[in-house]
């Protein structure tokens, strides 16, 4: 198993070694990774609709009634788009927070903050967080379901044309398609498209695979799809998948379809995407131009300024390093850019696992005081964080309450307002009292209520897309009276406006606001009297996000260009556009809208959830290893809808003629239970053929083992966790074939603590520490042929040096000790590089490494007639390697040194190839000449 493969979270990776190796303390020395925790204890419920069986849980009922509602009106409209039609129920899972939904076994990885939901390819399962708004509920589940049709359509083209079932169109098309039919274009893809032409950074067809994967690709995508409607008609897009089954090559696909070549439909493009976005510059402004740039480094959120003995402070949420963080940057600077100082690493212990950069997550006290909000263990909290004594001095947390945003103090610092989630899926408005101690909830509907301030102590302003009328689900600025419960509304216009801010006099109100296609900054007055419109203040090409006032006259912003999040100082007189006025229409306001939700027949129709096992795949295998030798035969895995409950088998046969196949047969099964926050697998094995002894004799022999095994694997954050196995595993081994056997009952326990706060870049970890501290015994209890105990140290860590450069060091300390202790062996480019691999070996064993790893070439290509190859991230290493291995007497320290090129080749696999010397003889002799190493496989 390679010691550095990312992201390695959940059990199943330890029973397969464990399915491998009987000895389970021999199957972990090099297992590290981050841990997926289950905090919570879904109790899981189902509605079954006519087309879909949907899975929810807790009180998210209302919501998951709505998203069913949606969900039928999306089967009914995609049916006629794609013309096709799914006879099997459709599974859509419900997560009522991203927070839960990062939690989901459905996929073993680690799921980002951005990621909306997902369609799971191999059970047709689709997997939605709520994300607090209605629509954008209505947006994914859309989105997801776009692709359930559209593999489904080309699946059942592939199977009746008997074409190659190994493809599916470019990603770009895959997700620019499922945007294109989901949603309409809103403000978001404007401002992504904008500022990707404008700055050239927008991505052709003819190197499209150049934004592979990124949400520009999403974007560009789903407007190519709209250029293709415009400019050739829309039935091309449905000609396309109906014409998939007959080309190997998708632009052959596009050229039979369009009736063009692919330059002449590439050139279109690019002109209309040029027409469209370069007369821009007329009226609007880069953010370079129209403010002055404070920042010009890592991705920097919610800025808010904060005074000091006469210097001012912007205080953010900022990633620079790799790790999101609490910094703050000084305001009275003198070079170009001002240099940030980190107050708070997160993401390396469980109190800041994980801030929310995206989101407003900091807010400041006039007497000095941030509140921060990161998630703990499962669930958002409020750290209070005193400016003044550099410490944090108290955490809110609160059961009830799943994810948080938003913070903002009242003006006497008394209370405490923010925007947070319940068990519901409900954003509500809340505000934290800190004399009387009480938690008090504003607002409680399905309404997406967002940017809460306090104006005096008895009224607060909000963002919300509860807008009824002509304007209904706009999120436009609400008053409410704390006192007598009275909701106003301040604007009423058709945009999206949020994070409203009050000027230094309170006499003003600033916001942002999407009305001409980018997030920009507006004002009303605000006297206790409805405005009757709202004049612009600022006219930038790309939005502007967060802001605070620095003064009466000026803010700074954080704000996107260049696909980057950096903050922006604006004189607002030198933009206040004051011809510029938008009125408010309040004539055509109603009642608050109502979601329509699924009607279901019966009660009958609501489930308890029972586990609905079925196959996730079933694969032949061939393996060759040195312990067990060469070996033939099938994997079989099911597990629950819900990726909970998995079992496994495993048979093969090593036999090399056929009289042996019945003394030869080898079967494991196992099963794993990912549900609960104590993971837990148990099995039963029977291994026997011929083998090859690496460790001890170098030589084969014949050997039957039969037993099971036990683990558990307790995380106590994403970063640490224990782990405890048991084996017990009857063997009869050969010595001598025919005339001398070992017999031994092996019961094997282990006990292992394991940290991993490191972060990666392209072929290994660049930051943080990891280590494993592993204590185990073995014992013959029956024959006592065998008893020995296990000691295992393995430490690793990353000093960064530069962005992308870093010194990584490994320590580690191995010991088996005790009567027929098994050796341990090394060698190779693993971990003492130039020694052949298992060369060196003893019941003792240490090593070092420490490797200095640097950028070589940022991006190499060779083109083709026909074709290009691009190489990205080439990397650079220069080592130094020690260590030794011995059984009873100490025989002699040797090493390596020398560099090497590292490549991560399709973001899958790391290709390394190392030249340098041996060193021998207690460091006293080298290597004549060199030599030279070629290995798949991560950097420790």
């Amino acid at each position: 198993m390679p010691e550095g493969m990312y992201l390695l979270n959940s059990l199943f990776k330890i029973i397969i070694l464990l399915l491998l190796l009987y000895t389970s303390s021999n199957a972990q020395f090099f297992f590290f990774g981050r841990n997926k925790v289950q905090y919570e204890n879904f109790k899981w419920k189902v509605l079954n609709t006519e087309h879909f069986n949907i899975y929810y849980y807790d009180d998210f009922g209302e919501l998951a009634e709505i998203g069913a509602q949606i969900a039928e009106e999306a089967f009914d409209e995609y049916k006629v788009k794609f013309q096709h039609y799914i006879t099997h129920k459709i599974p859509l899972i419900f997560y009522n927070t991203h927070t839960h939904f990062e939690q989901t076994n459905i996929t073993s990885g680690f799921i980002p903050e951005g990621v909306g939901g997902f369609f799971e390819f191999l059970k047709g399962r689709v997997v939605i967080p709520y994300l607090g708004s209605v629509e954008k509920f209505r947006h994914v589940i859309r989105h997801e379901l776009v692709h359930v049709f559209m593999v489904t359509k080309l699946l059942t083209q592939i199977s009746d044309y008997r074409s190659s079932a190994e493809r599916l169109p470019p990603l770009w098309f895959v997700e620019g398609l499922a945007e294109y039919w989901s949603t309409s274009w809103d403000t978001q893809s404007e401002m992504i498209m904008r500022d990707a032409v404008l700055n050239g950074i927008f991505a052709p067809l003819s190197n499209i695979e150049s934004i592979y994967g990124s949400y520009l690709m999403y974007k560009e995508g789903q407007k190519f799809l709209e250029f293709v409607s415009d400019y050739y008609g829309e039935d091309k897009i449905l000609a396309i998948l109906n014409n998939f089954w007959k080309f190997k090559k998708f632009n052959e696909l596009l050229e039979f379809v369009l009736d063009d070549s692919i330059e002449k439909i590439d050139e279109r493009w690019i002109y209309e995407i040029r027409k469209q976005y370069f007369p821009l510059y007329s009226d609007r402004l880069p953010h370079t131009v129209g403010s002055k740039k404070i920042t010009n480094f890592g991705y920097n959120y919610s800025p808010t300024v904060y005074e000091v003995n006469n210097q001012k402070w912007v205080y953010f949420i900022g990633n620079h390093t790799g790790y999101t963080s609490l910094m703050r940057l000084n305001l009275n600077y003198t070079d170009d850019y001002a240099n940030a100082e980190i107050i708070i690493e997160g993401e390396r212990e469980k109190e800041f696992e994980s801030f929310h950069p995206l989101e407003t997550s900091l807010a400041l006290s006039n007497d000095g005081i941030a509140a921060f909000i990161t998630k703990v263990e499962g669930k958002d909290v409020i750290h209070l964080y005193s400016i003044k004594d550099e410490e944090i001095i108290n955490t809110l947390r609160y059961s009830s309450i799943i994810r948080i945003k938003s913070p903002s103090f009242s003006s006497d610092n008394s209370r405490l307002l923010f925007s947070a989630t319940d068990s519901k899926g409900f954003s509500d408005i809340y505000y934290y009292d800190f004399n009387s101690k009480e938690l008090v909830r504003l607002t409680n509907d399905y309404y997406d209520d967002n940017f809460p301030i306090f104006f005096g102590n008895d009224k607060i302003i909000f963002s919300s897309d509860r807008t009824d009328g002509l304007f209904a689900k706009k999120y436009n600025l609400f008053e409410l009276d704390i006192t007598s419960q009275t909701l106003r509304y301040l604007t009423n216009v058709n945009a999206n406006l949020s994070t409203p801010k009050l000027s230094k006099n309170n006499n003003e109100l600033y916001f942002t606001a999407d009305y001409d296609g980018a997030f920009n900054i507006y004002k009303i007055p605000y006297n206790g009297t409805p405005s009757q419109g709202m004049h612009k203040v600022t006219s930038f090409l790309t939005s502007v996000y967060g802001f605070s006032f620095i003064d009466d006259k000026t803010i700074v912003t954080s704000a996107f260009e260049k696909f980057s999040f950096q903050f922006y100082i604006i004189n607002l007189e030198s933009h206040n556009q004051t011809d510029k006025f938008i009125a408010f229409d309040f004539s055509n306001i109603g009642k608050k809208w109502e979601e329509k939700r699924i009607v279901l027949k019966s009660e009958s129709h609501r489930l308890e959830y029972e586990k609905e096992y079925t196959l996730d795949y079933a694969v032949s295998q061939f393996i060759t290893d040195p312990v067990y030798g060469s070996r033939g035969g099938a994997f079989l895995s099911l597990s629950d809808l819900l990726g909970d409950d998995r079992y496994m088998l495993y048979v093969f046969n090593t036999a090399e003629v056929q009289s042996e196949i019945m003394k030869n047969f080898n079967i494991a099964i196992s099963r794993i239970s990912l549900k609960d926050r104590t993971n837990y697998g148990y099995g039963v094995f029977n291994y026997s053929g011929r083998r090859y002894d690496i460790r001890e004799s170098n030589e084969f022999f014949y050997e039957r083992v039969f037993g099971g095994f036990f683990s558990l694997y307790f995380p106590f954050s994403q970063f640490q966790r224990i782990e405890a196995d048991f084996s017990i595993a009857n063997s009869d081994k050969s010595i001598i074939e025919g005339f001398l056997t070992r017999k031994s009952l092996l019961v094997s326990n282990s006990l292992s603590f394991v940290h991993d706060n490191a972060i990666w870049y392209a072929t290994g970890p660049i930051d943080g520490s990891r280590f494993r501290v592993l204590l185990g015994y073995t014992s013959d209890v029956k024959y006592s042929n065998v008893n020995y105990y296990s000691f295992i140290v393995d430490y690793r860590k990353y000093f960064r040096l530069s962005l992308r450069s870093t010194l990584a060091a490994r320590g580690a300390i191995f010991i088996n000790d005790g009567k027929e202790s098994r050796r341990y062996f090394a060698g190779g480019s693993w971990d003492l590089r130039g020694w052949p691999r298992f060369s060196i070996r003893g019941q003792k064993l240490w090593l070092s490494s420490i490797e200095l790893r640097f950028p070589l070439i940022d991006q190499f290509t060779v083109n083709f007639p026909f074709f290009g190859l691009g190489f990205f991230n080439i990397r650079g290493a220069a080592y130094f390697d020690a260590g030794s291995a011995w059984d009873t007497k100490y025989r002699q320290t040797i090493g390596s040194m020398g560099f090497g090129v590292r490549l991560n080749l399709f973001n899958a696999i790391g290709l390394r190839y190392d030249i340098g010397k041996k060193i021998e003889n207690n460091f006293t002799q080298f290597q004549n000449g060199f030599y030279y190493q070629f290995f798949f496989g991560w950097d420790f």
